[in-house]
């Protein structure tokens, strides 16, 4: 299974250019580590007059459909969108990565097998 890994953080709120270069940066981090797939949010080209929801919305679908991966910056706990982000890949058995925990996913980037997919999997 290639590991394709979503970038969920605090954006309501903070300063937009700010916010781009922290997604961006790990988005580097990623790739650099040999990440198959990146998804930054901060590149689907969200414009800044839709609505909370509306932009959730698109980032739910993205996450749901592209993803089997996550990983949370540390700003994560303080995000109602980034909570919601997290809850579906844990509830649905998506790999969730933590930023400042990158161990692990340089273990599973260097892992030579294949995973079983537990992504139909629901955590009640």
């Amino acid at each position: 299974m290639e590991l394709s890994v979503y970038i969920s953080g605090k954006i309501t709120g903070e300063e937009h250019e700010a916010c781009k270069k922290k997604f961006a940066s790990m988005e580097a981090k990623l790739k650099k580590l040999g990440v198959d797939t990146v998804i930054n949010p901060m590149n689907m080209g969200i414009p800044e007059t839709w609505t909370w929801s509306d932009a959730m919305e698109l980032c739910m679908k993205v996450l749901k459909e592209k993803a089997n991966s996550i990983i949370m910056l540390n700003d994560w706990i303080s995000s109602k969108g980034a909570m919601k982000e997290y809850y579906h890949a844990r509830n649905f058995g998506y790999r969730i990565f933590m930023e400042d925990d990158t161990e692990e996913l340089v273990k599973v980037i260097a892992h030579t097998g294949k995973w079983i997919d537990t992504s139909h999997l629901e955590i009640p």
